[in-house]
């Protein structure tokens, strides 16, 4: 199975139903998220992104299946180049997602902190979703994530503005259960 999945990373077109139909196939497989993650390392700049994609739909799920490449896959996005922009918008997502310890999560939110600078909108949309989910973890992150989160509802695209609306609902629901107010 697992050499079928990631077999199937690299025919036909690409669409976000095969992605997902991929993801859900590979769900709990550890195998098969092993070969996912090492096609992520691959020479080819296609499969990386598409296997990017599939991660992203894991991790949309259930992010601990990648939880043990947390390190890897932030190493990775820190070195991806600019010019795949479509992976480093899913990988960005990703290393979100996966990081579970404090030194993870401050790891990332520096990666976010640059991604935030890029030139693809969906790349930035990546970021602003990425430090909420790490700030909804980390209150140390809060106030970085805020002023993200502040500017690109101030200057951002429509979709980066739709990330940012989220992720401000997501802050203002964690700081209402602890006590601290989000600014409106």
């Amino acid at each position: 199975m697992a050499k079928d999945s990631v077999r199937l990373l690299g025919e036909g077109p690409w669409s976000l139903d095969r992605a997902m139909r991929i993801a859900q196939e590979i769900q709990g497989q550890r195998r098969v998220v092993k070969a996912l993650v090492e096609t992520m390392f691959g020479e080819d700049a296609e499969l990386r992104k598409r296997a990017a994609d599939v991660a992203c739909r894991v991790t949309d799920n259930d992010a601990s299946a990648l939880y043990g490449y947390a390190d890897e896959l932030a190493g990775l996005l820190a070195e991806i180049a600019l010019e795949e922009s479509r992976t480093r918008w899913h990988l960005g997502l990703v290393v979100a997602r996966v990081a579970h310890t404090r030194e993870q999560r401050l790891r990332a939110a520096g990666l976010m902190e640059l991604l935030i600078e890029d030139e693809s909108n969906v790349t930035r949309c990546s970021a602003v979703e990425g430090i909420g989910l790490l700030a909804c973890e980390e209150a140390s992150l809060r106030e970085i994530a805020e002023e993200i989160v502040e500017q690109a509802l101030r200057e951002g695209t429509p979709a980066m503005k739709a990330r940012a609306r989220h992720a401000k609902r997501r802050l203002a629901k964690i700081d209402g259960k602890s006590g601290t107010k989000v600014s409106a």
